[in-house]
């Protein structure tokens, strides 16, 4: 049976229901916005309202004049799209016992390729918008994933007053296997969290563990960032550094010695080092000694949306055969940074 009889609407929800069910980062975002998106450019309007101010009340005293709430607002903007276009000859469908399930395993395969890709791009924002915690090295002690990520992921979201509920953290499959050698990883077997899923391992101190093989690494060279004499920030273009690069060793012609990332400001373009450069122009450095980043917070600090726009079966008119082609359109926004916190694990 040709694929062209099939229903559009149909492909796009099974397409779409594997996405949800394929997602890390995705299922670890709110969705509180997707309703609102349509197509690909739109623009969805965050509104967020100033906290009042609280006064001491005093008996028999008037109070004071009310305020005049404010807001602001942020903008998530559906700027991604990806697509897939697939083609089966109707000779090898003739070949194939079942050549349905053959056109369903290939929309399923080209789903996990569109998860892939959103999926990338959303650790990536989460990268680069969190506070970093610093390196953990882990590499001689697995204690350290949890003394110095888990525990001090938690404090400082505590600090924040980020609520415990809805808390998850994701890690590398490197990063996980040094959970499992500490006692006191919740494994899995034991949690309750029953069967599990989209990447979801276990629980430990106070977060859902998931893990995902698109963590972002932090080793990399950094081409042409410049350096004024004197001072103790590396400028480069946006999203060149992420706050996973935090703790990280900085060596180059130009950089002092010893230097290390402090810190990043927001929109990843200048890394504070905390040695003076003695440099005056561009150069090339190296962000050693880190990992693969993992990242902790809370669902309410990162919103996600997408939409199968499209899925047309079609018929080629130069070939005996079918063909299936869609669009995927999504974009993503960290709308609480202070609910979000990274570190790069050394393994």
């Amino acid at each position: 049976m040709a694929i062209t009889k099939a229903i559009p609407e149909v492909w796009s929800a099974q397409i779409l229901t594997t996405l949800e069910k394929a997602h890390v980062y995705g299922t670890v975002s709110n969705r509180n916005y997707e309703g609102d998106i349509s197509e690909y450019g739109d623009t969805v309007h965050i509104t967020d309202v100033a906290d009042p101010t609280i006064s001491t009340y005093t008996r028999n005293t008037n109070l004071s004049d009310p305020e005049l709430l404010t807001d602001d607002e942020q903008l998530l903007i559906i700027d991604q799209a990806n697509s897939f276009n697939i083609y089966f000859d109707d000779l090898d469908k003739a070949q194939v016992r079942n050549s349905g399930g053959l056109v369903d395993e290939a929309a399923k395969r080209a789903a996990w390729g569109l998860r892939d890709k959103s999926d990338q791009f959303l650790a990536s924002k989460m990268a680069g918008a969190g506070f970093g915690l610093g390196l953990t090295d882990a590499s001689s002690t697995a204690g350290n994933v949890y003394d110095k990520f888990i525990v001090p992921a938690s404090v400082r979201l505590d600090e924040q007053n980020v609520p415990e509920e809805q808390r998850w953290a994701v890690v590398s499959p490197g990063i996980y296997g040094k959970l499992q050698l500490d006692d006191r990883f919740i494994k899995a077997a034991y949690s309750g969290t029953g069967a599990l899923h989209n990447g979801l391992v276990g629980d430990a101190g106070g977060f859902r563990i998931y893990k995902s093989n698109n963590a972002p690494q932090s080793n990399r060279t950094v081409a042409s960032v410049t350096t004024a004499s004197g001072a103790k920030s590396l400028t480069g273009v946006a999203g060149q550094f992420n706050q996973g690069d935090v703790g990280l060793s900085v060596t180059g012609t130009g950089v002092g010695a010893s230097a290390k990332i402090v810190s990043v400001n927001a929109d990843g373009s200048v890394a504070t080092v905390d040695v003076n450069s003695t440099a005056s122009a561009a150069v090339t450095i190296t962000v050693a000694g880190g990992g693969q980043l993992a990242i902790a917070g809370s669902s309410i600090a990162t919103t996600y949306a997408e939409q199968i726009l499209k899925v047309v079966p079609y018929s080629p008119e130069k070939r005996f055969g079918d063909a299936l082609k869609g669009l995927h359109v999504f974009g993503g926004r960290v709308v609480r940074p202070e609910a979000l916190v990274v570190s790069s694990v050394k393994i």
